[in-house]
């Protein structure tokens, strides 16, 4: 077998993985929409993350032809499109197999009230009293105050918007291949196992909607309500709250971005996956700061029960294990590098 062909399958090998989560959860969508009635076409508009590979793609080329030409280095134009042509098939992960999963993703959460439900409110709720000694969303609001409510918006909605695009697409375009494949295949499957298999399960709507779906909890979450009603105003994180209950209560059309669930958290599950690629970097400290704050974030809206974050983590761990395990079979031993991210394209 050539090197050109020892390379095709290579990449194939790195795509697989992922890919089979991303189908797996799209015929579970699949069953979730049809018995749920529910029409998954404006997700679709997912696809338009492929705008941001290519621009990702775009800086990356801008940059290694300046770092070129600083140093004075031979036929940078030549390296760079040769480089980027056999990055090609790993760019299909941010740009064509994520936006499928998302489409998904999405649809199986929308259909969680019309399906199951919310039933396991009163008992997160009960364990995060159990655990922390209170409601998450007063503990965290008795440290931090109201009046930092912009500082934490900007973390749990912008910053870490911002970080789930722009990791998923330089992790393509600057990681080795096998660890390309473990970050890709423990991200989406701790998305599955989680977002999915576990929300149906143990369905939960969060502190701050809880009340919509079990009045019994409309005493206890109803300061809640007041806090942020006096607290946020018309910013996005309230435009968020009322944009999802419309969406979960009156359409059985899937919409981007749409579907009440609080157990377990994607959000805390997402950066625990950027935790453990960052170990023996220098994002280490960077990626645990981001945890925290998204951690505080998620209770201090009432979006999640803290509870929610530990078991969003506790998922991911075992995907990233599991997905280190596949690729620790799937790869020749000089190619198992998990862990490391470099600008190594060969």
């Amino acid at each position: 077998m050539d090197v050109e062909a020892e390379r095709e399958l290579s990449y194939g090998l790195t795509l697989l993985p992922p890919a089979l989560v991303c189908v797996v959860t799209g015929v579970f969508a699949l069953f979730a929409a049809e018995l749920a009635g529910i029409s998954a076409w404006p997700l679709l508009s997912y696809f338009e993350c492929a705008k941001v590979t290519l621009a990702c793609a775009t800086l990356f080329a801008l940059y290694t032809v300046a770092r070129a030409a600083l140093l004075r280095t031979g036929e940078p134009l030549k390296q760079l499109a040769g480089d980027l042509a056999r990055r090609l098939p790993i760019l299909l992960l941010p740009a064509v197999i994520l936006p499928a999963f998302l489409v998904g993703y999405t649809t199986s959460k929308t259909a969680i009230p019309l399906l199951v439900g919310y039933t396991w409110d009163a008992f997160w709720a009960n364990a995060d009293r159990l655990i922390f000694g209170g409601d998450v969303w007063r503990i965290s609001r008795a440290i931090f105050g109201n009046s930092t409510s912009p500082f934490w918006e900007y973390f749990y909605a912008v910053a870490w918007g911002s970080a789930f695009l722009l990791s998923t697409n330089f992790v393509a375009i600057l990681g080795r291949r096998t660890f390309v494949g473990v970050f890709f295949t423990a991200l989406l499957g701790a998305w599955l196992i989680g977002g999915c298999f576990m929300a149906y399960a143990f369905s939960a709507a969060g502190p701050v909607f809880a009340p919509i779906f079990d009045p019994s909890l409309s005493e206890r979450f109803r300061p809640l309500h007041e806090v942020l009603a006096q607290t946020l105003g018309n910013r996005s994180i309230a435009m968020a709250q009322q944009y999802l209950v419309v969406a979960a209560q009156e359409t059985h059309v899937a919409s981007k971005g749409g579907g009440i669930s609080a157990m377990p958290s994607m959000h805390i599950a997402t950066v625990t996956i950027y935790v453990l690629a960052a170990r023996g970097t220098k994002w280490m400290l960077p990626a645990c700061l981001f945890w925290i704050l998204i951690f505080i974030g998620s209770g201090y809206f009432g979006f999640h029960y803290w509870v929610d974050g530990l078991v969003g983590a506790a998922v991911s761990i075992c995907c990233w294990k599991a997905a280190v395990a596949i690729y620790g079979r799937l790869s020749k031993p000089s190619e198992v590098r998990v862990g490391r991210l470099e600008p190594a394209v060969g």
